[in-house]
């Protein structure tokens, strides 16, 4: 078990970079008129109390690989192809951008979220003998709340002082602060776990079930985004735990961006690194891209998907929002290894936000095709994962606070986008 402190990210020689070509942009299905409300807002009535009614399957189970539809020319996917072909060697690494759709909002249980289920889904649809996968980078606390998805605080165990931390360039911009004395105990399974946390901080130790394992002085980096590596655990569930000694005389507390478990899957096999928080926007990631682009590096993504845009429109126009967007875009198209980038348009399913923008939403779209069109990115639409869910209830796939996907709408994303990202 060693400690490595930045993780930088340089051109592989397995696997080629996109190049920036792309076909016509998808029709837009705008078949939804109940808004999917992508923020971190609370309450909000809507849907009604039996919102999965008609709905079937089990939401813990993977859907099927299908034949989601997408633009982009081949050599857009290029990056992505070329993980998914050497899956057996080398891991095929999906980062997912975005706002309280991709967090998972409305999702009854983490594993539930339609990126979890996408995963599973790549997984069965790319399998990998021996390699049963852990659930990848989560970060150390989420932002989705109650009553529909309680699980934000995932830790088993919390003492001393430990606060939220929304500023630090973490992949999704959520972490704790540990201050002298605090402890924070995390479940995890698997046979790896990376932890991810910030330089210029106080020391920390780690253990493993109740074992310490070694000790880390964030002081000692400047990165943004560190990981300290653990490997040689059994295959099985283990607790992780972070302490910061009382006497700790730093002048900054720790900060702990999150946690990746792999279960045979560090080195090969698809892994997902989770990217978003409920309520962002464009200016979430921007605000600090470089350091953001530094933790992005550290995961070396050679896929990532961008769901954004909702929050957008109360707080910018349609051209700061096409501004916000190309930067975190081209940011991507800019890493040494650059992945094959897919914007998951939301538009199409906020209708109901119609007029809480600056500008009309039908703007905002346009702006987004112009952003697409520009950096040859690869380009989906949400409207079109829901249109082909087959469900006439509409409402059927919304939470109880009428906005954000249940577990049967998790269920339809997670379908689409497995035909999209399975190739």
């Amino acid at each position: 078990m060693t400690r490595a402190s930045s993780m930088s990210r340089s051109p592989s020689t397995t696997r080629s970079p996109r190049s920036s070509t792309r076909r016509a942009a998808l029709p837009v299905a705008g078949l939804l008129t109940a808004a999917l409300l992508l923020t971190g807002c609370t309450g909000g009535g809507g849907a009604d109390d039996d919102a999965t009614s008609g709905a079937t399957g089990s939401a813990s189970t993977a859907p099927d690989a299908g034949t989601g539809p997408s633009t982009g020319s081949d050599d857009a996917w290029a990056a992505w192809d070329a993980a998914l072909a050497d899956v057996d060697g080398s891991p095929a690494r999906w980062l997912a951008v975005g706002d309280s759709i991709t967090e998972g909002q409305g999702a009854s249980s983490v594993g539930s979220r339609w990126v979890d289920l996408t995963r599973d889904a790549l997984r069965a649809a790319h399998p990998v003998d021996g390699v049963p996968g852990g659930v990848g980078y989560r970060p150390a606390v989420f932002a989705t709340y109650g009553p529909d998805s309680p699980w934000g605080d995932w830790a088993t165990d919390r003492q001393g002082g430990v606060d939220l931390d929304g500023t630090s360039p973490a992949l999704g911009f959520r972490s704790l602060e540990l201050e002298p004395g605090a402890r924070v105990s995390w479940p995890v399974t698997g046979t790896d776990v990376d932890l991810w946390w910030a330089g210029g901080g106080g020391s920390f130790t780690w253990d493993v079930d109740g074992t310490q394992q070694g000790r880390v002085d964030t002081g000692d980096s400047a990165a943004s985004s560190s990981v300290t590596p653990v490997g040689g655990l059994d295959s099985g569930p283990h607790t992780v735990t972070v302490t910061v000694a009382a006497d700790d005389r730093s002048d900054e507390p720790v900060v702990l961006h999150g946690l990746a478990a792999f279960d045979g899957d560090r080195e090969r096999g698809v892994t997902l690194y989770d990217s978003a928080r409920s309520g962002a926007t464009t200016g979430t990631f921007t605000d600090d891209l470089a350091g953001w682009l530094e933790a992005v590096a550290a995961a070396e993504p050679d896929v990532v998907t961008i769901t954004l845009g909702a929050n957008d429109l109360r707080g910018s126009s349609p051209e700061e929002f096409a501004d916000g967007y190309r930067d975190v875009v081209e940011g991507l198209q800019a890493l040494d290894a650059p992945p094959t980038v897919v914007v998951v348009d939301e538009f199409p399913v906020a209708a109901g936000l119609a007029d809480t923008g600056k500008a009309p939403i039908a703007d905002y779209a346009a702006a987004l095709d112009e952003v697409v069109d520009e950096t040859g990115v690869v380009s989906v639409s949400l409207g079109d994962a829901l249109a082909s869910s087959g469900t006439t209830d509409l409402r059927s796939l919304l939470s109880s606070d009428g906005l954000h996907p249940n577990d049967a709408g998790q269920r339809a994303i997670a379908a689409f986008m497995t035909g999209v990202l399975a190739r």
